[in-house]
């Protein structure tokens, strides 16, 4: 009897399309490099006394919608991916994985208000989930935020809006992003120019969106986009004037001149005085009315980060003032501040720096191999010596040949490479000078650390 064997066709046909578009993953180098810029980045912000916080990655759905939690832009008109309960656990909860990570949080606070001090210094540095449908280099469904914030219990000052600036360029300035600025605007001198000239809130998107390319476009197009979008031609025109402004006087003068408010000009005068009193250091925060995107959340100051001279990557953090976010969830006020970083855009930028590059080997870590005809117990007893002197050691213990070792050292970025050879002995390399020492097994933690202090 025959067995019929499948043709190459049909077995290709039986495998699993097992890719996961827009989801991304690292390979351990990379993984390294990144968890290093995060753990940058906390630092950063608990050396000015912010301490970490995490909360859930699923939430209830009617929560990720409070407040009208979505992009003014459109960007996000819903969560983007729901979550089902298995049967045995279910709870009647309609849930989904959170979009940002301001929300979740401030249903977390809501929540443990009782054991927490305000104003809460925080911060967080997890994954959130977005429907991005041509996902790109800096653009995935699933990547890391990290936001930093400030929530107050009732009320919270001005001052921490400076303090949310200060923050990020604290941490910005600690992973080596070659130039950056904050800029800083106030949603409310956009809000009291059309309520000046009785333009109605549902006109705002389309105007915003116009307005957002204000500072990568001469004036006379703003205004003429404008115009073309149906806002009337003296509206438009004070629309590019105020984008236009390019200090809080001018601003000022305008509003005056049309009787507008000016609650959103002296908030900004506040928040700019408190940033300099800060030692914010000089052209890091810039006054920039075209900032006007964001989470409908956003009540007052807003912010946007970009690297100098590369504002055609897209903002690389944004944020602002919260007040009232869960007031209707709950009927209790948190107010905060916060500012939110993408990291899958500023590690684009951090390599094209160089950044990946310059990171160099560690000198704290070692590869221990067992060369072909190397003694496994010699592999064993030296890599517990050199853990014992608080090295970080990676072990191989099956015996590979040396061009192998080598691949395997470099691939883990590490700064030494022992073979474990013959009876009794090896060869400790320095990778970045590719010098060599021939020494007993029981000579490996002397040769590395004669070559640290060398």
């Amino acid at each position: 009897m025959s067995i019929a064997t499948p043709g190459r066709e049909e077995v290709a046909a039986r495998q699993l399309d097992i890719s996961m578009p827009g989801f991304p993953e690292s390979l351990p180098a990379d993984v390294m490099f990144e968890q290093g810029v995060i753990r940058t980045i906390g630092r950063g912000f608990e050396a000015r006394g912010f301490r970490p916080l995490d909360s859930a990655c699923v939430q209830r759905q009617e929560v990720l919608v409070a407040g009208g939690a979505q992009y003014l832009d459109g960007g996000i008109p819903e969560f983007a991916f729901t979550v089902q309960e298995p049967p045995e656990s279910y709870t009647g909860a309609n849930l989904a994985l959170r979009y940002d990570l301001t929300v979740p949080v401030s249903r977390f606070i809501a929540e443990h208000s009782s054991k927490l001090s305000f104003p809460l210094h925080c911060y967080q540095i997890n994954k959130v989930w977005r429907a991005e449908q041509m996902p790109t280099a800096t653009h995935w469904r699933e990547f890391y935020q990290c936001d930093v914030d400030v929530i107050g219990d009732g009320e919270l000052s001005l001052l921490y809006d400076a303090e949310i600036a200060n923050a990020l360029v604290g941490a910005f300035q600690n992973i080596g992003v070659a130039g950056f600025t904050v800029r800083i605007s106030n949603r409310k001198v956009l809000a009291a120019l059309l309520d000046s000239h009785g333009v109605r809130v549902h006109r705002a998107r389309s105007i915003v969106q116009i307005l957002d390319k204000g500072n990568r476009q001469p004036v006379e197009e703003t205004v003429s986009q404008l115009v073309a979008s149906g806002i009337p031609e003296h509206v438009a025109a004070d629309l590019g004037r105020l984008v236009e402004s390019p200090t809080l006087s001018e601003a000022r003068d305008l509003l005056k001149l049309r009787g507008a408010d000016l609650t959103g000009v002296e908030e900004l005068d506040t928040v700019l005085r408190a940033a300099d009193d800060l030692g914010m250091p000089e052209n890091h925060l810039i006054l920039d009315f075209s900032i006007t995107r964001g989470h409908d959340y956003y009540t007052g100051t807003v912010f946007e980060t970009f690297a100098t001279g590369r504002e055609h990557w897209g903002a690389i953090g944004a944020g602002g003032r919260y007040e009232d976010l869960l007031k209707h969830v709950n009927g209790s006020s948190y107010p905060g501040v916060g500012m939110s970083v993408g990291l899958a855009r500023l590690m684009g930028l951090l390599r094209e720096d160089g950044v990946r590059q310059q990171r160099g080997l560690r000198q704290d870590a070692i590869t221990v191999v067992r060369h072909e005809g190397g003694d496994a117990q010699n592999v064993l007893r030296s890599v517990r010596e050199l853990r014992g002197a608080e090295l970080s050691v990676q072990a191989v213990f099956d015996p590979v040949s040396e061009d192998k070792a080598r691949s395997i050292a470099e691939e883990a970025e590490v700064g030494y490479l022992a073979s474990i050879r013959g009876a009794d002995q090896a060869v400790v390399r320095d990778m970045a000078s590719g010098a060599e020492q021939q020494v007993p097994v029981d000579g490996v933690g002397a040769a590395v650390a004669q070559l640290r202090d060398s």
